[in-house]
């Protein structure tokens, strides 16, 4: 190994274990960065990157670890709430290592122009400044406005006139059983119906097959439509063809009321 490529034993390391990218290509690639300018200090650094990119589980994992602290501090630096911090940890992972409709991960646009960790940590608050900005002003969308507009895109007359009339016990139903939900349910619904990921991203992101990512969503979806029919059936005088009729409603757009009821929630 030539004095100008001692570089390369941080790269060995930092790859240690990965299956989608050889120390070869590593190293190759790590030359290029920095032969375009890359500071060869952040070789490592370079190299997870470029096996995180690739998809990697044992990458992103190691990346994961990696950086968690920092972007819980760039978004804690905003706004100090736990469901601020939340959502924006969640947000920059997902630009970061799954990417969406429209462009790659963001993690291949990473240049070693300075540590990774700081590189991270300036996304996520970046991130953090555009939620705080885009954010509707109080008042602007509520949860009723929300469920009114359900209400006018439903087609079934029937299903259309139990919204409306039991539009207030909806929102409440539909709301409780969100707030019902596992850390992890809420989250893939999220990501699914607000985000639009894919299944195979959403499968990426949580390191599982798209098969069990989908059988995840199925199972939060059921969850939600169970503990909603339930609560309204208890909170109102209703008679066993009307329960039924309830039933109908609940899984009516079942996914877009909740997607609405997500992205109204954490604006």
């Amino acid at each position: 190994m030539s004095a100008d490529e001692s570089w390369r034993d941080a790269v060995v390391a930092s790859i240690a274990g990965c299956t989608k990218l050889t120390e070869t290509d590593a190293v190759d690639h790590v030359r290029r960065q920095i032969e375009a300018g890359a500071a060869p200090s952040h070789a490592g650094d370079l190299a997870l990157a470029h096996a995180v990119g690739l998809g990697d589980a044992v990458a992103i994992r190691r990346f994961t670890d990696l950086v968690a602290g920092d972007i819980t501090a760039a978004a804690r630096a905003i706004d100090p709430t736990a469901s601020f911090v939340d959502e924006i940890a969640q947000r920059t992972r997902v630009r970061l290592v799954v990417g969406d409709r429209d462009e790659p991960a963001r993690i291949v646009k990473y240049r070693g122009a300075g540590p990774l960790r700081a590189w991270v940590g300036i996304a996520a608050q970046r991130l953090a400044l555009n939620a705080k900005r885009d954010a509707r002003p109080a008042g602007s969308a509520t949860s009723d406005d929300v469920l009114a507009d359900l209400v006018d895109r439903e087609p079934d007359p029937e299903v259309r006139h139990l919204k409306e009339r039991y539009r207030v016990e909806f929102r409440e139903a539909l709301v409780a059983a969100l707030a019902s939900l596992e850390d992890r349910a809420r989250a893939v619904l999220r990501l699914r119906f607000v985000d639009g990921l894919e299944l195979a991203h959403i499968g990426r992101l949580y390191r599982v097959h798209e098969s069990t990512a989908s059988r995840w969503i199925a199972a939060a979806l059921a969850d939600v439509a169970r503990a909603t029919r339930e609560h309204l059936v208890s909170r109102l005088a209703i008679t066993d063809d009307t329960a039924d009729s309830v039933a109908r409603m609940v899984h009516s757009q079942l996914d877009l009321s909740i997607a609405r009821l997500l992205e109204s929630r954490s604006q």
